[in-house]
């Protein structure tokens, strides 16, 4: 991050939650910000007994440009996706980063295929370590089983909408 007075005061808590919005507004971009995994704890190489190396929580967050007002839905592929560490107050900064100055965002939910953004951090994050591969496959997982489990709770096969969501195709594809 920069050390520079006049960016930094973009950074200051306040500055931050007076930039967040609590509902979306046309003209406003939308962010999203979710805990992925960690902290994370393994043996290293190269030791006899193995130096155990401690790596931080890591954190998603992805940003999207304003909607386009003839297409009102939160995109499939944002503006910017990233892996941040090591707290969630360094993931809610690096969503600021590129928010123009003066622009306001509000912060998605459950709007977000948090799968993809992590799928696209293990695509295009060329310096992944081992170990951050290895937890961000595990979190797609973990999403995947969410996705089946709430699709098993919303669309029972005595209801009419799972029938037409079962004729839509085959169920590991997703």
């Amino acid at each position: 991050m920069s050390s520079d007075p006049e960016t930094d005061s973009v950074f200051d808590s306040s500055e931050f939650l007076r930039r967040l919005v609590k509902r979306y507004q046309p003209g406003y971009w939308i962010g999203g910000l979710r805990r992925a995994f960690g902290p994370v704890a393994e043996l290293g190489e190269g030791s006899l007994l193995g130096d155990l190396e401690m790596h931080p929580t890591h954190y998603l967050v992805a940003l999207w440009r304003p909607l386009d007002i003839s297409a009102p839905f939160l995109p499939r592929w944002p503006y910017k996706v990233s892996i941040v560490t090591p707290d969630a107050v360094t993931a809610a900064r690096e969503l600021l980063e590129d928010l123009p100055r003066r622009q306001r965002m509000w912060v998605a939910g459950p709007e977000i295929d948090w799968a993809l953004m992590a799928r696209i951090v293990i695509l295009g994050e060329p310096d992944l370590q081992a170990y951050q591969h290895r937890e961000l496959q595990a979190f797609i997982r973990a999403e995947r089983r969410a996705t089946l489990a709430a699709i098993s709770l919303h669309y029972t096969q005595s209801d009419d909408s799972f029938e037409q969501f079962a004729s839509t195709g085959p169920p590991d594809s997703l």
